[in-house]
Formats: C-alpha cells, sequence, structure tokens
C-alpha cells in the first residue's frame, strides 16, 4: 500500500519511523533469538557475559555470514550497539531502545 506524501508527513512522525524500523528489525525469528540471546548475557558483568560474533555463530549454528547480516539489522535499527576490542567486534542490547519499542507496543 502506498501512503501519498502530504499524508504521511502530516500523520507520521520521528518516533513513528524508529518504531517501524525497529519492527521491521524484529520481523525474524532469527533476530528476535539473537536479541533474546544478548539480554539474558548482557544481564550480569563480566568476561562471561561478553559476546562476541563466535559466540552467536556457535549459539545459534548459522553460518558467520548469515549472523553477520542479521546482526547488521538489529544494529541498524540501534537496538546493537558493537565496541571494537582488539581483533573482536562486540555486542551489547541497547535495553533502553527494547524497553522504549516494548512501552510503544503496550500503548
Amino acid at each position: 500500500m502506498r501512503i501519498r506524501a502530504e499524508i504521511s508527513s502530516k500523520y507520521i512522525n520521528e518516533t513513528d519511523h524508529k518504531m517501524a524500523s525497529i519492527a521491521n528489525a524484529m520481523a525474524h525469528p532469527l533476530r528476535v533469538a539473537l536479541v533474546r540471546y544478548l539480554r539474558e548475557k548482557n544481564c550480569g558483568s563480566g568476561v562471561d557475559n561478553v559476546t562476541c560474533n563466535k559466540d552467536l555463530v556457535e549459539m545459534f549454528d548459522y553460518s558467520q555470514s548469515t549472523i553477520s547480516q542479521h546482526v547488521k539489522i538489529l544494529k541498524e535499527c540501534g537496538l546493537f550497539i558493537t565496541e571494537s576490542k582488539d581483533k573482536f567486534t562486540l555486542y551489547y542490547l541497547n535495553k533502553e531502545l527494547l524497553d522504549e519499542f516494548a512501552a510503544f507496543c503496550a500503548k
């Protein structure tokens, strides 16, 4: 369905675009599972709670390239935050944004 520009600009705001981006990212079962895994993994502190791509590949038994494609979508919408450390990229869940999305959906 196509929405005319004058209607969309009048009724659709920045929050709507942000929430739609997150909803689109969460529209795949693997990405939902990745978010859930990071939420559980990032709850504590310490070395055991750090997640890198290798951990995701081992946990979900998908190829590295498949995991990377899904992680890219989650990063683009802001749900995943990355940090480079030595030769590794570490992944963290943006819990505030996830909570904002959940609250938005509950309205």
